[in-house]
């Protein structure tokens, strides 16, 4: 069964699925889309770092989405 690594922040959808490595470590990657569904609206972040566990690969993704769209909104 696959791990849904999708999370909702500030009105954006953040997919964080890790890659998993031929060395067994993982990359973290992110893409960040606006709740509209409009797939142009999407950004891809591919293999932003490498982590030993999937976890870690996860929480920097969804680290660096929320950062992004953090940014784009304005922090409050």
């Amino acid at each position: 069964m696959a791990t849904d690594h999708s999370f909702k922040y500030r009105g954006h959808h953040l997919h964080c699925g890790p890659l998993a490595m031929a060395d067994g470590r993982f990359g973290a990657q992110v893409v960040v889309a606006e709740e509209s569904g409009d797939a142009a609206l999407d950004h891809r972040f591919p293999v932003l770092d490498y982590f030993l566990t999937e976890a870690e690969a996860v929480a920097h993704g969804r680290a660096v989405g929320e950062r992004l769209v953090d940014e784009k909104l304005g922090a409050t």
